[in-house]
């Protein structure tokens, strides 16, 4: 966790220090991110060979969520810039990796249903016992968005709302209590974030978004004695308030 903060922190650094020299409107930006992830409650799926069972409203806690990015705004300045037809300046690309923990605490009321069989509210596991989890996730974005405010040093606009949507690679875990101690899992998640673009200057802007992220990942948690192989499934809903600063270069 030490060395994701300090690579965040000298993306930051450097995203500053880059910042110092006068860039006009251009195509390419990079930036860093940092923001709070607040899950919805989820439903789990477990199965055990011949055991099915639910548990539902389960809370994951909030955590912090933070990243780096690099997008693409279809302009004709810049690094990277083409004679893209005027419409295209509307439209961006761009892709960034975050980390967050997934972590679910022990003690909660949950439903439970084995067996299509509603069991009702039930305590789960104690109060001292934690489920760990991390997220790491790969986003690739199709972002539209309309300038608002322009004036002589900034013609686009200062102001930009924007919406993105699109895919992920989702790379995330938990300690397991069974098996070999580790569950990871890979999975495509859905991404929409919508936010505003603020131009602080010509080639420094700040982003203030939520983004929705859904996922459905299957873990393999090990070999239960009597049971044979368990898999959990947890359906997430998270909701990601982020604030990022960009240099366009």
């Amino acid at each position: 966790m030490k060395k994701k903060m300090y690579v965040l922190g000298v993306a930051a650094l450097v995203t500053a220090m880059l910042a110092l020299s006068g860039v006009a409107q251009s195509a390419m930006w990079v930036g860093a991110e940092l923001g709070g992830n607040f899950p919805l409650k989820s439903d789990v799926k477990f199965n055990a060979g011949p055991l099915d069972a639910s548990v539902g409203n389960v809370a994951i806690q909030p955590s912090v969520i933070g990243g780096v990015t690099i997008g693409y705004d279809f302009v004709n300045s810049g690094f990277g810039g083409r004679a893209w037809p005027d419409w295209m300046k509307y439209f961006s690309v761009a892709t960034d990796i975050t980390y967050n923990k997934l972590n679910i605490h022990g003690g909660q009321d949950v439903d439970v249903t084995i067996q299509n069989v509603n069991l009702g509210r039930n305590s789960l596991f104690t109060t001292n016992v934690w489920l760990k989890g991390y997220e790491v996730a790969w986003t690739f974005l199709f972002m539209a968005h309309y300038g608002l405010m322009p004036d002589s040093e900034v013609p686009a606009g200062r102001i930009h709302p924007y919406i993105g949507v699109g895919p992920a690679l989702l790379w995330s875990g938990f300690e397991s209590p069974i098996g070999d101690g580790r569950a990871d899992a890979l999975n495509v998640a859905l991404i929409v974030e919508p936010g505003i673009r603020w131009m602080a200057l010509p080639n420094v802007s700040i982003d203030t978004s939520m983004r929705y992220r859904y996922a459905v990942p299957h873990y393999d948690l090990g070999t239960l004695a009597g049971f044979g192989d368990v898999t959990m499934q947890p359906t997430l809903h998270q909701f990601s308030f982020l604030v990022r600063a960009n240099y366009h270069f």
